[in-house]
């Protein structure tokens, strides 16, 4: 599978255990000594969820945020402990980040299980701190759970099946059922030609969103290539944003 703020003063250290209003009364007040207040935003959007490999059998996390022109951006556990920072330099600092995607390695489970992987990142909220080009200060927030989806079961094509009609291809998978009762919002479908032979363009995805009572796609017409192997995949995704994938292989006629 395939996408800083000037450091705080002491204080706000503890904003990680802190609401938004609580980070900013922990922030000692400037307006005495002569200066602006730092202003207090909220960051637009901060996710952090898993997403597990049925079919390989490794699992990680995600998280991505969206903040306007920050230099500075850190990211503490439900412990308050600080377990990732981030911060623009050079030309960079100048104009100041916007949107960040990071995804974790993914170790097999053999290696991490998946038991190990939930015992390293425990569920709870999960705080966001930066600061910006003006000295504004960014906060949120991201709720990670452990309701994991089921790895959804394909159902055809599969790896060794006949070849496929580039012109009127079908992928078909099995629903879910809703982990630990939270709701199945969605599944996502890519189609992906790993190896198009150039440089510039080194692979072409289809990615499409489907609602949670689908269990079907209609590749699009003139997408697939004959004579060409592809790869698809079916991401089962749960109300908390939590995602399990299951893959397998098909290959075109000529």
């Amino acid at each position: 599978m395939k996408k800083l703020m000037a450091i705080l003063a002491p204080t706000t250290l503890l904003a990680g255990s802190l609401g938004m209003a609580g980070y900013a009364a922990s922030e000692p007040s400037q307006e005495a000594s002569g200066r602006t207040s730092r202003e207090i935003v909220e960051i637009k959007d901060a996710r952090l969820k898993f997403e597990i490999n049925a079919t390989d059998r490794d699992g990680g996390v995600q998280l991505f945020l969206d903040a306007e022109q920050w230099k500075r951006m850190s990211i503490y556990d439900s412990k308050g402990h600080r377990i990732f920072t981030t911060v623009t330099k050079g030309i960079m600092a100048e104009q100041g980040g916007t949107e960040l995607f990071l995804e974790s390695a993914e170790p097999s489970f053999d290696d991490l299980s998946l038991e190990e992987l939930l015992k390293r990142w425990p569920a709870g909220n999960y705080d966001f701190r930066g600061s910006g080009l003006n000295g504004e200060i960014y906060v949120g927030s991201a709720q990670l759970t452990h309701d994991l989806p089921a790895g959804p079961v394909l159902v055809s094509p599969i790896e060794g099946a006949a070849p496929q009609d580039p012109a009127n291809t079908v992928v078909r998978w099995k629903r879910v059922p809703p982990p630990n009762g939270s709701p199945i919002i969605a599944y996502q479908v890519l189609v992906v030609e790993s190896d198009t032979g150039i440089t510039a363009l080194p692979k072409v995805t289809l990615d499409v969103l489907m609602p949670p009572t689908a269990n079907r796609l209609e590749v699009p017409r003139g997408f697939l290539q004959r004579d060409t192997e592809y790869e698809w995949e079916v991401l089962a995704i749960e109300q908390g944003g939590n995602q399990t994938l299951s893959s397998s292989t098909f290959t075109t006629s000529d």
